[in-house]
């Protein structure tokens, strides 16, 4: 999550839609939670996060939900800040997450994601984990849309000039972090791609995403 109260944005980070780029793109934007003195040591000590300091202080995960943000500042503050986010296609984003995980073999799930020893058997070990759900990431538990807009991965680049002219910033998206598996198409059956629009239902119907097919949804809480 990258977050500015300075500037009055907030950016969800769902995982494996481009968002490093982002982040790097729109960090010298951002409020830098290390100059809050806790902050810092705590940093220092492995510990990435902190919602005990004072609200404009706190330090939120990389992959923090809206729900969280929007349980951690005062309502007011959560309603001045542009709150925005990116989503991919739900079978793509699996086949992303299993290669880049296969290539990090220093990373714990990418140890189980060799083990598990097929493309198949990851997704079903994250249909039952359930943590790449994407709406999960944007929604509050009684499914109401809490980012304001929702760009997409398919439309990274378009998108991403969107969030920077409202927030009235020049900056460039570089490409960080990016797994190249080919067609995603090829690593399903029939059978496996019907699983996965089970799984993901939710993100199918609120994105508007399909197996073969662009999305059509709508962006932002309007989609809600």
């Amino acid at each position: 999550m990258l977050i500015s109260h300075r500037r009055g944005f907030a950016f969800i980070h769902v995982p494996k839609t481009g968002g490093c780029s982002v982040k790097v793109a729109l960090a010298p934007f951002a409020d830098d939670p290390l100059v809050y003195g806790p902050n810092c040591w705590l940093d220092r000590c492995g510990i990435h996060v902190n919602y005990f300091a004072p609200w404009w202080h706190k330090r939120f995960r990389t992959h923090t939900p809206a729900a969280i943000l929007y349980r951690e500042l005062p309502p007011d503050a959560f309603t001045e800040l542009f709150t925005f986010a990116f989503v991919r296609n739900p079978w793509d984003l699996l086949v992303s997450s299993y290669h880049f995980l296969r290539r990090d073999r220093s990373h714990r799930r990418g140890r189980l994601a060799a083990r598990l020893g097929s493309f198949a058997r990851y997704v079903d070990y994250e249909l039952t984990r359930g943590k790449l759900l994407q709406s999960r990431m944007l929604t509050s538990r009684h499914g109401r849309m809490l980012v304001d807009f929702v760009g997409r991965f398919e439309t990274l680049e378009r998108d991403f000039m969107t969030v920077c002219g409202h927030l009235r910033v020049a900056a460039r998206l570089p490409h960080v972090n990016a797994t190249a598996p080919g067609d995603y198409r090829t690593h399903y059956t029939p059978q496996l791609a019907a699983r996965v629009a089970d799984g993901f239902g939710e993100d199918v119907e609120r994105f508007g995403y399909a197996f073969d097919a662009k999305s059509t949804a709508r962006h932002g809480k309007q989609a809600a």
